[in-house]
């Protein structure tokens, strides 16, 4: 069948981009170019410096390549390039440039080269992680365990070794010409002095590799030695009623002792082996260059060498011993890298033969959904079904009923292909659903219970998985939400949204133009005492504080809830109205109200988070302050304790809070405050607020504050419900219900579906298989937490819309309105066995 994907990083390396292996080879052979005129050019100048004050003078050619082999092979030099001519002040010039700049030209190759490594890494690494990512999305079924081990080893595993596996190949060719250049320079130079260097560095890769071998057992080691502690101290851990019954503690403590020293003395010896290893490896890496220097120095006596040849060919020394030492290291990390490509393949190869075996098989339209001796079990639920035996022919309405749900939910998930049976065969339309390509698996039978929200909106989530033309997704979506009981949801979301005027001018001029038709239509019903209107000189009752003191919605930072109390501007008015120290005395009330209330709960309680005015982490704080306050102790934090206090009291609301704390003379003041606060905002502020004006859309607040220009109470009962029904049919009077469902359906999401119920939940997931108009529909979770009326209305609205189609239902019963027409089939369970009651029904009465 082939390898999933190459384990040897080097020849995945190579297949990835040889295009830009071969530029980085290129670079490669610029970069020892420059290094072999970089330590010509150190001769040179190194035999001038010490030829004395005549030495300059010499004429010589600048760039000049020649090889000088040795005399028996070849008695004159071998020129390759004869150079340029020049006078020798322009020589001593050229030359001391040059051995500056080849550094510099070599860093900008290096750079050149690692960005040339960076793009090979970024395609081994999409290339790898596409392979796993094509096999998860392709498989049928896949335990858990294995998917996360795939998904952990293509992801922070690859991209651990990213850097490695993008200069793989890059790395090696670098470190290994650079080894063979030098050498080779020293070889040229003087065949004795190259030969002791090739033999020192022979001796230093063995060293090194050594050093490599014995860091693996010193770890291992070390392993072993904390695994024997484990297991000595769990011992101790047991013996610990008998030690202190017995009064046994300085046996143990001799006992445990010599354990642990005996556990530790095979890590004692590595270590001290790796230790010498390592003095070793670096002496002779030291001794490369100064082998050379010490050689050469001495067969100047004898032989033609002059300073500038052992000066070069000890800087070529130099660089072959680091090339050798990073050589050895780089080793260890290829081989680190292959290991990670090897356990990659391991795990992707049963999966790739999972895939190829099964997931080709097409499914038909429509057909018979036959279970023949089918056992499963569902390790999350605990649910087993077992030796089942059925057969539904579809389009039919199906009933899954029994005691408890865990029974008929775990039958659903085998009849919609989402857990593979243990024993038996299950096919539809005659074709195994376990072979069926799990895409179109998923659009003949769509199953919904099981909702994983995404980050987006809304809407995004409720299309996830569906594709179609814009114009068809539009009115699939609009159908799908009525019938899943969704448009009160995407309505509620849309008026909590908020839109740019800029942007949308005539929407936002007909929510401003609806203002009066809504308030003439709450005063109609009787529902105006709901709502209470924004005025610049009344205080609204079911705002904050803050709220009230602004009369307005901030922009950015600078006025927000949390930073209005320190707000320099803010404090001004406050100060200025003597309000400091009764919005100090007011939050002092609330802290100490909410350090008794909250007394036994604990910190992650849903209830805390809720209704607390500050976060479990702030709670220290305030109960800190509190028995300060209380104690009347001193404290230096006078001035951020009554920031943090006024604070509190920024964010209470009376109708809300309720804790008798806001006097109507405290109101008064507040809004002269309000007065002042508009009055006096600095030029440089204006743009940070917002002001309520009856007249103007205000962007910053939400549709629904712009539509009512008010705020609903709180504190009576189904106000919210009520003024919201009112707002929706003067909306859909005016042609602005389906733009506000619009703005609701664009609306983020939290992808921990905090802010959803659990209905709504299950909602989101029904629409999501309705929109794929699938052949059948299965069904669970959609009913639960829905009182009676609401879910016979949901399971009327599903089967009057899959007319002609497949519904598979799980509900804890059947009630007579759902039960009309019959389903055409009722599976019990009884005892955990499911039972078949067939029926007959009437297709044209679901029509009805």
């Amino acid at each position: 069948m082939g390898a999933v994907i190459e384990r040897d990083p080097l020849r995945l390396a190579w297949r990835t981009s040889p295009v830009r292996h071969l530029a980085g080879f290129g670079l490669l052979v610029l970069a020892g170019f420059l290094i072999l005129i970089g330590f010509d050019l150190v001769r040179q100048i190194v035999d001038r410096a010490t030829g004395g004050t005549d030495a300059w003078n010499a004429p010589a050619a600048f760039l000049r390549i020649a090889l000088t082999p040795p005399a028996d092979l070849w008695p004159g030099s071998l020129v390759l390039f004869p150079g340029f001519a020049l006078d020798p002040e322009a020589f001593a010039l050229a030359a001391v440039i040059g051995v500056l700049a080849i550094p510099l030209l070599i860093g900008l190759i290096l750079v050149a080269l690692e960005w040339v490594a960076v793009g090979i890494g970024v395609r081994m690494l999409m290339r790898a992680q596409s392979a796993a990512l094509d096999i998860i999305l392709k498989v049928p079924s896949a335990s858990h365990d294995e998917i996360a081990m795939i998904s952990a080893l293509a992801s922070r595993g690859l991209a651990r070794e990213n850097g490695v596996l993008g200069s793989s190949l890059l790395i090696p060719v670098k470190l290994g010409g650079m080894i063979g250049l030098a050498c080779a320079y020293v070889f040229v130079t003087d065949w004795h002095l190259g030969a002791v260097l090739a033999v020192v560095l022979a001796l230093a890769m063995v060293v090194s590799a050594r050093r490599a071998l014995l860091r693996f057992d010193a770890a291992a080691a070390r392993h072993r030695e904390g695994d024997k502690a484990e297991g000595v101290f769990t011992d101790l851990e047991q013996r610990l009623p008998a030690l202190r019954a017995h009064g046994t503690a300085p046996f143990e403590r001799d006992r445990v002792r010599r354990a642990l020293m005996s556990g530790h003395r095979p890590v004692m010896r590595e270590e001290y082996r790796l230790a010498i290893t390592e003095a070793a490896s670096a002496a002779v890496l030291m001794i490369a260059p100064l082998a050379v220097l010490a050689l050469g120095a001495w067969f100047s006596q004898s032989r033609p060498l002059t300073a500038g040849t052992v000066a070069a060919s000890v800087l070529a020394a130099a660089l072959a011993a680091y090339g050798t030492r990073e050589v050895v290291q780089w080793h260890r990390l290829i081989m680190r890298a292959r290991a990670l490509l090897i356990d990659l393949g391991k795990g992707l190869a049963p999966l790739k033969l999972r895939a190829a075996l099964k997931g080709k098989a097409s499914l038909p339209e429509n057909g018979a959904l036959m279970a023949q001796g089918v056992s499963a079990y569902d390790p999350a639920s605990g649910a087993r079904v077992a030796s089942v035996n059925l057969t539904l022919a579809f389009p039919s309405h199906v009933a899954l009923v029994g005691d408890g749900d865990t029974g008929p939910r775990l039958l659903a998930a085998l009849m919609s292909g989402q857990l593979p049976p243990s024993m038996g065969r299950l096919t539809y339309g005659g074709v195994d659903l376990a072979a069926a390509n799990p895409v179109e698996r998923s659009q003949r039978i769509a199953f919904t219970g099981s909702t994983v929200l995404i980050e987006g909106s809304l809407k995004d989530n409720l299309l996830y998985g569906c594709s179609a033309p814009a114009g068809e997704l539009k009115h699939r979506l609009s159908e799908a939400i009525a019938i899943a009981g969704l448009d009160r949801l995407t309505h509620a979301r849309g008026l909590s949204g908020t839109i740019d005027p800029k942007q949308e001018p005539k929407f936002a001029a007909a929510i401003v133009e609806a203002r009066r038709f809504v308030e003439a239509a709450l005063a109609a019903e009787d529902l105006d005492r709901f709502v209470d209107p924004f005025s610049a000189t009344r205080y609204n009752r079911y705002a904050t504080i803050g709220e009230n003191l602004l009369f307005g919605k901030p922009i950015g930072d600078a006025f927000h809830e949390d930073r209005l109390s320190g707000h320099p501007f803010v404090r001004a008015i406050l100060e200025a109205n003597e309000l400091t120290k009764p919005l100090a005395r007011m939050g002092l009330s609330i802290a100490t109200s909410m350090i008794e209330i909250f007394a036994e709960i604990p910190d992650g309680s849903p209830l805390f988070d809720r209704f607390s005015f500050f976060s479990a982490a702030d709670r220290p704080y305030f109960q800190d302050l509190v028995d300060r306050r209380n104690e009347q102790r001193r404290s230096d934090k006078t001035s951020r304790d009554q920031e943090r206090l006024i604070g509190l009291a920024l964010r209470y609301n009376e109708s809300r809070h309720r804790l008798g704390l806001l006097e109507p003379g405290l109101e008064e003041r507040i809004l002269v405050a309000r007065a002042d606060f508009a009055r006096m905002l600095p030029v440089s502020l204006k743009s940070a607020i917002e002001f309520y004006d009856e007249a103007r859309f205000c962007a910053a607040a939400s549709i629904q504050d712009n539509l009512l220009f008010g705020r609903i109470a709180a504190d009576r009962a189904g106000a919210l419900d009520a003024v919201q029904e009112v707002t929706r049919r003067v909306l859909t009077q005016r042609g602005l219900d389906g733009e506000v469902s619009r703005i609701g359906l664009d609306t983020p999401i939290d992808p921990q579906g905090d802010d959803l119920t659990l209905t709504e939940l299950a909602a989101v997931d029904l629409v999501r298989g309705l929109v794929r108009r699938p052949s059948i529909l299965v069904v669970q979770r959609a009913l639960d937490g829905l009182p009676g009326p609401a879910a016979d209305k949901l399971v009327m609205n599903l089967r009057r819309a899959l007319v002609g189609r497949g519904l598979i239902l799980v509900t804890p019963a059947i009630s007579p309105a759902m039960d009309q027409p019959p389903f055409d089939a009722v599976i019990h369970f009884e005892r955990g066995e499911p039972v078949m009651e067939r029926r007959t029904r009437r297709l044209e009465a679901l029509s009805a």
